[in-house]
C-alpha cells in the first residue's frame, strides 16, 4: 500500500472537507477525491459516508484513520532517525571482542560515548580469529584483536602493546631469573590458552622451530584464569 492516498484521507478526515484538504494538499479536488477512491477499492470498504451532509467517517473508516496516524508516525520517525544518522548523533556501533581484548576498550567508549551520546555501543564477544572477517563482511564496524590482520580490505591501529611473558609461581626453580631459553622449558607443564590465535600459534612455532617439547597439560578458556 502506497502511503500517499493515506495521506489524502487524513488531511480529508483532518480538515472535514475535500474542498479544504485539496487546497491544503495543493491539489485539485478531483484528484483527491480519485486518491481516496482508489484507496476504499484497494482495501474493499467505503470510507467515508457520502450519504452525509457534511464529511462522515465509516466504521471502516475511523479503523483506517487510526492507522493512517500511526503510519505517519513511523514515517516521520524514520525521517528523523535517518537525519540523526547522517550527522552521527543516533545508530549502533558495533564492536567485536574476545574477553581479555575488550577490557582494552573501555577509556575508548567512555571517550567516544561522551562525543556521541545518542548512539548505542554493542560489544559482542567473538574469537579473535574470526573478528576480520565479520568486519569484511559488514557484521561488525570495527573489532579489536592481538594481532596484525593479514585482510588488505581492513586497516589497523594500534591502541596497546602487549607481551608474551613467561610467569611462574615465586617458588619455581627458575623463579627471579631474568631469562630463560625455550631449552630449558622441555620438561615444564604449562598452562595454555586453549582458543586458537596467533599467540598461540607463536608459542607453538618457537618451541618446535627449537626442538623442545612444549607440554600443555592444562587448557583454559580465559588468559585472566591462567595468570
Amino acid at each position: 500500500m502506497e502511503l500517499t492516498p493515506l495521506r489524502v484521507f487524513v488531511t480529508v478526515a483532518n480538515e472535514r472537507s475535500f474542498s479544504r484538504a485539496a487546497e491544503k494538499l495543493g491539489r485539485t479536488q478531483p484528484a483527491v477525491s480519485l486518491a481516496l477512491q482508489r484507496l476504499e477499492s484497494e482495501l474493499g470498504e467505503k470510507l467515508f459516508d457520502r450519504s452525509a451532509r457534511d464529511v462522515v467517517l465509516t466504521d471502516a473508516g475511523r479503523t483506517v484513520l487510526e492507522f493512517a496516524r500511526r503510519f505517519q508516525n513511523l514515517e516521520s520517525e524514520l525521517t528523523n532517525a535517518i537525519l540523526e544518522l547522517r550527522d552521527h548523533s543516533a545508530g549502533t556501533l558495533a564492536i567485536g571482542a574476545n574477553e581479555s581484548t575488550g577490557l582494552y576498550l573501555l577509556k575508548y567508549i567512555e571517550k567516544y560515548r561522551r562525543l556521541y551520546p545518542r548512539i548505542k555501543v554493542q560489544v559482542r564477544r567473538g574469537f579473535s580469529s574470526r573478528i576480520p572477517g565479520e568486519i569484511a563482511d559488514g557484521n561488525l564496524e570495527l573489532g579489536v584483536i592481538s594481532y596484525q590482520p593479514r585482510d588488505e580490505r581492513l586497516e589497523a591501529t594500534v591502541i596497546y602493546t602487549d607481551a608474551l611473558v613467561f610467569v611462574v609461581s615465586p617458588k619455581h626453580r627458575l623463579a627471579g631469573r631474568r631469562d630463560v631459553p625455550i631449552s630449558e622449558l622441555g620438561d615444564e607443564i604449562f598452562i595454555a590458552h586453549n582458543v586458537l590465535s596467533p599467540y598461540r600459534e607463536i608459542v607453538l612455532r618457537s618451541f618446535h622451530d627449537r626442538g623442545v617439547k612444549l607440554n600443555m597439560d592444562v587448557e583454559m578458556t580465559k588468559v585472566e584464569n591462567i595468570s
